[in-house]
């Protein structure tokens, strides 16, 4: 079992937006299906652009295989499989802080701007 700082480095290395990790969950949901990005549009009304930088991005992961037949869920390593398994019942309890954890990994330099108009205490 990964502990929280593993998991949420997981969480912020693997996924761009929560669009991509609710791709993975879906394919997860939808193991035994390979799935053509158009299918995986319609089925997450996502954009083609959005489905197709996940899917690539997941594939980069270790997370999913792709051949002709479409996009499928599968873990390269036990370990990412434990990683995901955590990084969804996180989400289901807490899902803000999944979504969290991935805004503030794929925009460092806007929560540093952000940070930069807090009041400091002296």
């Amino acid at each position: 079992m990964p502990d929280a700082s593993e998991l949420a480095a997981f969480i912020s290395d693997n996924f761009r937006s929560v669009w991509a990790l609710e791709l993975l969950l879906f394919l997860k949901d939808h193991a035994a299906t390979a799935w053509q990005n158009d299918s995986l549009v319609q089925a997450l009304r996502a954009s083609d652009a959005i489905v197709s930088t996940s899917v690539e991005s997941l594939l980069m992961a270790g997370l999913v295989l792709t051949d002709t037949k479409g996009a499928k869920y599968a873990p390269a390593t036990e370990n990412l499989g434990e990683l995901v398994e955590e990084t969804e019942q996180l989400y289901a309890r807490e899902p803000h802080a999944v979504r969290r954890l991935i805004i503030s990994s794929s925009t460092p330099g806007l929560s540093d701007f952000a940070d930069s108009f807090r009041l400091r205490r002296k």
